[in-house]
């Protein structure tokens, strides 16, 4: 997952990874999906959710808006971007910005419809709807509201958001459903009966994320072959390149190890991986149901099969759950 900045309008799949960041920011910062939702829904009609663009695309007029919320005039962010080592279209200045300086800038004035501060909004769970319209009101306060559209996409990144929110607690569902399995002997390997009571190594971390809330296994994964393209697809992200494959250093809990011809595992802390390895035989058919040995699926030190990859929860892509609508521009 990264960013798409420049000055110009974005496409749905652009806008949706760049929502994705927004929400990874802000619920580190322990704002609520329905505010995250809300200030999308406004960001989306101000700058299509893109930090480098500029009003009206004149890039330089520094007279005019700028940015995720099209400070106006620009230098209201710029200048305080420079001063604080930030460049004018880096996200995470402009997201700091909104998180930390609203207040303090006198940005935030409630209104007696929305009457909410601004530390009550980031963390309200009042609708997205409300909420984007309570931002709007107390933050834009736009020239030109279109405060309808406004709600209807905050809606819809509501809806959208919704599958990526609550990393960690889907990471702890998945290990620890995972672990469980590996506890409980009456489940065993097996390639052919693979989806309960039974799993082989694929099955088993597809199962566990997608009862955590993670729709791999909806979303067509089957195998090791296409476990990467689609687990990017739901939230993921290839860290391959922070991991030293060898020793294991930088392997978090629920990472997935892939060999995307043969083997799959997850990381689960503490230097160990759960995995499904291989029935009683040493085979992968033609077992009994359940573990045989307490080591067709089980937990062990970390090693490297050979990895291909590192996936980590949570970043990457998604399916939509409906009509996204691309809002340039308006002046405020």
């Amino acid at each position: 997952m990264s960013w798409t900045i420049g000055n110009f309008y974005l496409t749905t799949e652009q806008m949706q990874g760049n929502a994705r960041e927004v929400l990874s920011f802000f619920e580190q910062k322990g704002w609520s999906l329905n505010a995250i939702a809300g200030i999308c829904g406004n960001m989306q009609s101000e700058s299509n959710i893109n930090p480098g663009i500029w009003q009206s695309l004149q890039e330089g007029n520094y007279s005019g808006g700028f940015g995720l919320v099209q400070w106006t005039p620009a230098t209201n962010y710029t200048n305080w971007a420079g001063a604080n080592g930030y460049g004018i279209t880096d996200p995470n200045g402009q997201l700091t910005w909104i998180d930390s300086v609203t207040v303090s800038f006198g940005q935030w004035i409630a209104t007696d419809a929305y009457p909410l501060s601004f530390d009550q909004f980031k963390v309200s769970g009042e609708s997205p709807e409300y909420l984007a319209s309570a931002f709007l009101k107390n933050f834009e306060r736009a020239g030109v509201e279109v405060e309808a559209e406004r709600r209807q996409q905050a809606r819809y990144w509501y809806n959208y958001l919704s599958q990526y929110a609550g990393g960690s607690e889907k990471i702890e569902a998945a290990v620890n459903w995972a672990i469980q399995i590996a506890n409980d002997n009456s489940h065993g390997y097996d390639q052919t009966n693979r989806w309960g009571p039974d799993y082989d190594c694929s099955s088993l971390l597809i199962q566990a994320w997608e009862n955590a809330g993670v729709p791999v296994k909806s979303n067509g994964a089957t195998y090791t072959g296409n476990m990467r393209e689609i687990f990017l697809n739901c939230g993921f992200t290839d860290v391959t390149g922070q991991i030293n494959l060898t020793t294991g250093s930088g392997v978090q809990r629920g990472d997935i190890l892939l060999n995307i011809v043969n083997h799959t595992a997850m990381g689960i802390g503490n230097g160990q991986v759960v995995q499904a390895s291989q029935n009683e035989f040493g085979g992968t058919t033609g077992g009994q149901t359940g573990d045989q040995t307490g080591k067709e699926i089980w937990t062990t030190g970390y090693y490297n099969y050979p990895w291909d990859c590192v996936l980590r929860y949570k970043s990457g892509g998604g399916v939509l759950p409906g009509d996204v609508y691309l809002v340039r521009w308006i002046p405020g």
